[in-house]
């Protein structure tokens, strides 16, 4: 996880870096009246008691005051996903209701188990809630909204970006695997794409039943992986 953890302070610190960069070269205040500058204003701030290099001053703190709060957001989410159980299986069941505005709406229930690091096996259920709108695709969308919120899910990606540090997630595990630091399940990108991903990290995504309102998707251990049991 260290690999992670540098990267993503790395990557947070140069966003810095490079905003106090853009916040020096602006030559009067009408130039900090912008939303990028304006979005760090608390609500109802008054900055007119500020002279020029005050004002910069200010937005430089806040700036640095979130993106450490990010940086701590990001690590604590490496720490847990990396400190999670070894997943033996997902079962996705997604049904799809309709809606007199968007046409059909898909919901899906996920229960996914796994080893704990004590060696006992545990399970966890999630839902993606009703997906609505329209002209992306909603099915991968519910997907990946239940996968994403399990961090046995989450820690064979995070597991072998770590170890390929500089390569691109879509590189590294196929189209549908994020294009930030951290990698993810995307939604919207159609479930086609998710069997590579998981067969990348020893799984296998597949579909075992589909209907006119409802799909079925399993995420088994490859045979060719063995499942390693910690003992209590």
């Amino acid at each position: 996880m260290k690999n992670l953890i540098k990267a993503v302070t790395t990557k947070e610190r140069q966003r810095l870096e490079d905003f106090i960069l853009e916040v020096n070269q602006v030559q009067d205040v009408k130039g900090l009246n912008t939303w990028r500058f304006n979005d760090l204003l608390p609500k109802g701030k008054n900055m007119s008691s500020f002279s020029f290099d005050g004002y910069k001053a200010y937005l430089i703190a806040r700036k640095e005051k979130a993106v450490n709060k990010s940086i701590e957001r990001e690590v604590n989410k490496i720490k847990t996903v990396f400190n999670a159980g070894e997943l033996i299986g997902v079962k996705i069941s997604v049904e799809w209701k309709r809606s007199q505005m968007w046409g059909s709406n898909p919901s899906a229930e996920c229960w996914a188990s796994f080893i704990k690091k004590d060696g006992n096996r545990d399970s966890v259920y999630v839902t993606s809630g009703s997906i609505g709108g329209c002209g992306y695709d909603k099915l991968s969308t519910a997907v990946a909204r239940c996968l994403t919120q399990i961090n046995e899910v989450l820690k064979p990606l995070y597991a072998k970006k770590e170890k390929n540090i500089t390569k691109d997630n879509r590189d590294l595990l196929g189209y549908g695997s994020g294009s930030s630091l951290l990698p993810y399940i995307e939604g919207g990108v159609g479930t086609s794409c998710y069997p590579r991903i998981f067969e990348g990290i020893g799984y296998k995504f597949e579909t075992v039943a589909s209907g006119k309102s409802f799909d079925v998707f399993t995420i088994t251990k490859s045979q060719s992986v063995k499942l390693v049991t910690v003992c209590p």
